[in-house]
């Protein structure tokens, strides 16, 4: 992928659940009246990225400001990169419906379904989260990546650590190199190795890992996960 994505940024899809990925989740409920500028749209690699105003969903360009609260979404084979002030990057994949939360307030964000590649550059004392149907993830200035689709959740680590919070209250950390699972019905398995699942993904190429084996194709460098 390009320069946001290292070469180690396999983490891509895990755990199933409702998972709320958690830098610290804060904020009040998504789709707040709020409308400070929080960052902005750095590129667009290939088809569309729409945020949605009131009931309509309208086309975004590069260097678009985002705001507080926005909802986006990408089409079918749509990739894009969001900056987020005093949060980092954010690498939205195809399909994805993301809704944003307010930094100011704590970040806390909704991944509805797809997938996301978030670079985070915390503040000591800042918080981040991205929810999803099935867990909550707690995110502690690291790289990681979420999916959520019909299957769960999946979160991988690259860099860090994040915690995976079920609804049931229970959590596990999902440490460097390793990945998480959480099925359709909220069962949440216990964090594994990531490269054996690399491995297995090269081999079998599951649609749902596409974004994953865009950075970690066969061959490359993946000594973080070691």
């Amino acid at each position: 992928m390009s320069s946001i994505l290292p070469s180690d940024a396999w983490t891509r899809a895990f755990p199933r659940i409702v998972v709320l990925l958690i830098v610290t989740a804060a904020g009040n409920s998504f789709g707040s009246p709020t409308s400070a500028t929080i960052g902005a749209v750095k590129e667009i690699r290939s088809g569309v990225l729409e945020r949605q105003d009131r009931e309509a969903w309208n086309p975004l360009l590069a260097n678009a400001e985002i705001r507080a609260n926005d909802r986006v979404r990408t089409g079918p084979g749509a990739t894009a990169v969001l900056t987020l002030n005093d949060v980092g990057s954010v690498l939205i994949g195809p399909s994805t419906e993301y809704y944003l939360g307010d930094p100011s307030r704590g970040f806390k964000s909704l991944l509805k379904r797809g997938y996301l590649w978030i670079s985070t550059k915390l503040k000591p004392g800042a918080t981040m989260s991205v929810a999803t149907t099935s867990a909550v993830t707690d995110v502690r200035g690291t790289k990681f990546s979420v999916i959520q689709d019909v299957q769960g959740m999946d979160a991988c680590t690259c860099k860090g650590e994040v915690q995976v919070t079920l609804k049931d209250g229970r959590s596990a950390t999902v440490a460097s190199g390793m990945y998480g699972s959480v099925n359709a019905a909220g069962k949440m398995s216990a964090p594994e190795k990531g490269k054996p699942l690399l491995q297995k993904i090269w081999k079998e190429n599951p649609p749902r890992y596409a974004p994953c084996l865009n950075c970690h194709r066969k061959g490359k460098k993946i000594s973080d996960l070691e």
